[in-house]
């Protein structure tokens, strides 16, 4: 069995409403840097994960393993003044009862270095991008919180464990979001109802975030360039059809086929249920039309859908339910799906000119006429299946460039556990 794969990244969330938390960040905005790594423990509800000493590298010190500036939205590193005006917000915001998110962006330094943010021997670190990438994140978790004008935060990069992380700190000074009742255990332990305001966000909004974290570290346009590259050069660019009505490779298959459709036509869709016993001989022809005309596009197809699954498994880890695994399936499925419906479009226009066929040779001919009529037909099946290909190669084009990775990305990081 392989080991657990670990993220990359990380994003997790949790809120609080405690006075003394508060009070204690508020503090922590004025602590220098070289201590607030170590200050940060007081009002942190992650000091069990994030600054446990056993998580710490060999050879830490506090002293230079510090927190960068505090940063914020607008600022790179707050003046005396401005540190001044966002503790009055967090002041103001404790006093409207707001919650405060606590936020953590962690990455491995496997992941960092990977993407040049990050050089192990010097311990340098690409702070101006992780500042950037916190900012774009944010942006898109107050977005999609319908928090805009009224959320502010502050963030900090910390280099006390082994992961170099970003702690944010989210209050809303004049909350926006609706009130709810809860139930809070007393300091005897007993339990009673309070109305708060609702801190647990969306989990669509995790998923958002995160993927825009990842997508502003690792580009990958390069290699869908080479994916539409298999698409435009190797398939597109082929024009010629080799495929005629007497192909003996695909007409029986062909035929075989269409003897075995319901007669209503109305079912002929791929995803019907209808054709439940009938799709594995689409699949079948599918895979024969490819074996035929894309046998080594569709070879370089699967390698590359090889390589960003274990893209994927290198940035969201291994997980447990190994989703990752199913980019690959997903891709795989949606080409048999797009081109199966190909097959059955043109399974449509076959039958539609054997039944005219039919209705033609009932009728009083000469033998002449009937004879014409024969040769017509032969010509109509055979554009039919020379429209066949040309289809198949559309949808096989289609499904090859729709790589929906921020959909995946978004699929995957559903499956994890995040805290509310």
């Amino acid at each position: 069995m392989p080991d657990k794969v670990t993220p990359g990244v990380i994003f997790t969330s949790r809120y609080v409403f405690s006075e003394k938390k508060f009070s204690e960040y508020i503090n922590y905005i004025d602590r220098p840097a070289a201590i607030r790594s170590q200050a940060y423990g007081l009002y942190s509800v992650y000091a069990d994960y994030m600054d446990d000493p056993k998580k710490r590298s060999p050879g830490f010190n506090a002293e230079s393993n510090c927190a960068s500036a505090l940063f914020t939205a607008t600022k790179d590193k707050l003046t005396a003044e401005e540190k001044q005006r966002l503790k009055d917000q967090f002041i103001k915001a404790q006093k409207a009862d707001s919650p405060m998110w606590q936020q953590v962006i962690s990455f491995t330094n496997e992941f960092l270095e990977k993407n040049c943010l990050y050089e192990r021997s010097s311990g340098l670190l690409d702070e101006d991008k992780i500042r950037t990438i916190t900012r774009l994140a944010m942006q898109e978790e107050i977005k999609d919180e319908k928090m805009d004008g009224a959320a502010v935060w502050s963030a900090s990069i910390h280099y006390n464990t082994d992961n170099i992380h970003v702690h944010i700190a989210l209050v809303e000074p004049t909350p926006t979001r609706r009130r709810k009742e809860f139930e809070v255990k007393d300091k005897d332990g007993t339990t009673k109802k309070e109305v708060q305001f609702k801190g647990n966000m969306n989990k669509t909004t995790f998923c958002k975030v995160k993927s825009k974290i990842v997508n502003n570290i690792v580009d990958r346009s390069v290699e869908l360039k080479k994916i539409n590259e298999i698409i435009r050069d190797d398939i597109v660019a082929e024009k010629r059809s080799r495929l005629t009505y007497r192909d003996k490779d695909l007409h029986g298959a062909f035929l075989n086929l269409y003897r075995k459709l319901p007669a209503d036509k109305r079912l002929w869709n791929y995803n019907m249920n209808a054709l439940s016993s009938v799709r594995p001989q689409i699949d079948q022809f599918t895979k024969l039309y490819i074996n035929l005309y894309h046998k080594k596009d569709y070879a370089e197809l699967m390698k590359r859908l090889d390589q960003e699954q274990e893209y994927l498994k290198s940035i969201y880890g291994s997980g447990k339910e190994k989703l990752y695994l199913q980019y690959k399936i997903t891709k795989t499925n949606d080409l048999y799906t797009r081109m199966g419906n190909a097959v059955l479009r043109e399974l449509r226009d076959y039958d539609k000119a054997v039944k005219a066929e039919h209705v033609q040779l009932t009728k009083k001919s000469s033998a002449r006429q009937k004879l014409l009529y024969r040769k017509h037909c032969v010509q109509s099946h055979t554009e039919s299946i020379y429209n066949l290909k040309k289809a198949l190669k559309k949808d096989y084009e289609n499904a090859k460039n729709q790589m929906a990775f921020e959909r995946l990305q978004q699929e995957i990081e559903n499956e994890k556990e995040y805290e509310r």
